[in-house]
């Protein structure tokens, strides 16, 4: 195994278990990467799928049991943290590695657990997968789907005059940071292929910029996020 340094964060290194886990000096981030190929049965994810894809990840699957245990395990550690707790966990690794794979299992997990979890898988398959005009109101939409005492908050922001106006920041801000604030909600937030994310008109750097802006802080929004280690990410 091996770790990658991201522009995400400032970030030290240490390496245990077969795992680089990737800390900053502020614990903002903590870094999962892998250089060996996972089982085949953890890599399905990334074959062909007859689904059309969409922002939930209906185009993959979970890991199989007994496969990527210890990833798996890393990421339960992290969003179970009470003390000193990192907001982002971010895996980055090649194409083809079972990141979604690990990502939509997470994504399955918590659900079962009955977590406060939204989830956006970027795909480049379809227009809408790719952008992050969607973003903000889908994760929005989730978390009121798990707990409707959010729904005044959030509908409330939705409804100012110069919403339309609004920079991203101040979008994510009004529809997921503080509604979550305001009910004192701790909270999962999923993203998947940050790398497929299209940054024709800055969405990608808008939200890369919002991740980089996160603080511990309680309540707070965990952010699993994985991608490829392109220079921005």
């Amino acid at each position: 195994m091996f770790c990658i340094n991201s522009p995400l964060s400032q970030l030290l290194s240490s390496s245990r278990n077969n795992h680089s886990f990737v800390r900053n000096p502020l614990r903002k981030v903590c870094t999962v990467t892998n250089q060996c190929p996972p089982p085949l049965a953890c890599s399905l994810g990334y074959q062909s799928w007859k689904n059309i894809p969409n922002v939930y990840g209906v185009q993959h699957v979970p890991c199989l049991s007994g496969t990527r245990e210890k990833t798996l395990a890393a990421i339960g550690k992290w969003a179970d943290e009470k003390d000193n707790p990192r907001p982002i966990f971010l895996l980055l690794d090649v194409a083809g590695s079972g990141k979604s794979t690990v990502a939509k299992h997470m994504a399955n997990q918590w659900t079962r657990e009955n977590r406060l979890l939204a989830r956006f898988f970027f795909s480049r398959d379809t227009k809408t997968t790719m952008s992050t005009e969607s973003f903000c109101l889908t994760v929005a939409n989730a978390f009121i789907s798990h707990d409707e005492r959010l729904a005044a908050p959030i509908m409330t922001f939705k409804k100012r005059p110069d919403f339309s106006l609004l920079s991203f920041e101040e979008v994510f801000s009004g529809l997921v940071i503080n509604p979550l604030e305001r009910l004192n909600q701790d909270a999962l937030l999923i993203i998947d292929a940050l790398d497929e994310c299209d940054n024709e008109h800055r969405g990608r750097d808008e939200l890369l910029n919002v991740l980089h802006g996160q603080q511990p802080s309680s309540p707070r929004l965990r952010i699993l996020a994985t991608g490829r280690p392109e220079f921005d990410i």
